[in-house]
């Protein structure tokens, strides 16, 4: 890729220093939960959309199309193939409340707070967002289909009065599956690439202004989720690290690598890796919380694996660029 990973590695800290004006500013109580919460429904129904639909604005490209359909087929191989491995990969882990958060945040990486932001720095501005929205399509179905079942699954089938409370929580929620926000724009920015339809000046202007608002507010919606996190309980259980392993090395390494041995594009190889090196999606605190499965480890998971990131993520891009000498 062009400049190097020091130049990533600078990009990438920026972004968490804002998460860190975020954690700051619930710290002081300047935003507070319910804050939280209304920030993160703007961000997935106006400002990601709007960064997405314009995002698909340029001239049409047929090779672009193709790594596009190419990194669906990808988000599919990886999704299936990280469920397979976290379910094995998780077994010694006893606590089946805990064991179905680590698997749950294994699978699903945070495309949508972390995702698109680290993709601009890589493949630049309105590609690095168009090839995000290719790969999330399926995350978005996944997450509301096997998403909503793991975190459902009954570890204590004993435990009548949890699986009674939960009956009607496992019922898929369809709408969300195909209707979610995120969706629906990337359906009309492919339709509006394909056909070459131009947005009117005024209008585009507008929609990327605050579509470009999506990156700086995740960072703070991230860290103000993960301000009230207890440290002791973050950093010193040696289990997180186990999680961290498999969530931020092993999955991104072995996934690059499979995607190299294979000859697969660079642009595949690069998305395959960074978007596993990715932190646990946020919706893992948030889907743990709703569906009253561990929320306790699903807030430590997106936290320390946020953290960490800040060092995996720039590693990984050194893993692609050289030892594997993949450019693109």
């Amino acid at each position: 890729m062009d400049g190097s990973v020091f130049l990533v590695s600078e990009k990438v800290i920026t972004l968490f220093i804002v998460l860190f004006i975020g954690v700051i500013a619930r710290k002081f109580n300047i935003i507070d939960w319910d804050a939280t919460k209304k920030l993160s429904a703007f961000l997935l129904n106006v400002t990601q959309p709007l960064m997405i639909i314009t995002s698909f604005q340029m001239d049409f490209d047929s090779e672009k199309l193709k790594n596009g359909l190419m990194i669906i087929a990808l988000s599919v191989s990886i999704h299936i193939f990280s469920a397979a491995a976290a379910f094995l990969l998780y077994k010694p882990v006893k606590d089946g409340g805990k064991r179905k958060v680590y698997e749950m945040g294994t699978i699903f990486c945070n495309c949508a707070f972390l995702g698109y932001p680290v993709l601009k720095v890589i493949f630049g501005d309105e590609t690095g967002v168009f090839y995000g929205a290719f790969y999330t399509m399926f995350f978005n179905i996944f997450i509301w289909t096997y998403g909503v079942v793991l975190i459902t699954r009954q570890e204590n089938k004993d435990n009548k009065n949890i699986e009674d409370k939960n009956k009607t929580k496992n019922k898929l929620p369809v709408s969300k599956i195909f209707l979610n926000s995120g969706m629906i724009a990337s359906v009309i920015g492919i339709i509006i690439f394909i056909s070459g339809i131009k947005l009117p000046g005024v209008l585009y202007d507008s929609s990327k202004l605050v579509g470009d608002m999506t990156f700086p507010l995740s960072m703070i919606i991230i860290g103000s989720l993960i301000s009230n996190i207890n440290l002791k309980d973050m950093f010193l259980s040696v289990r997180n690290y186990y999680y961290i392993f498999i969530k931020l090395i092993f999955i991104p390494g072995l996934t690059g690598f499979i995607c190299y041995i294979l000859k697969l594009p660079a642009v595949i190889i690069y998305m395959g890796t960074i978007m596993t090196a990715l932190p646990s999606a946020a919706n893992v605190a948030i889907f743990a919380e709703t569906y009253e499965a561990d929320s306790k480890a699903g807030a430590i998971n997106v936290g320390l694996s946020t953290l960490i990131s800040i060092g995996t993520i720039p590693l990984a891009i050194y893993f692609l660029d050289n030892i594997l000498k993949v450019k693109i």
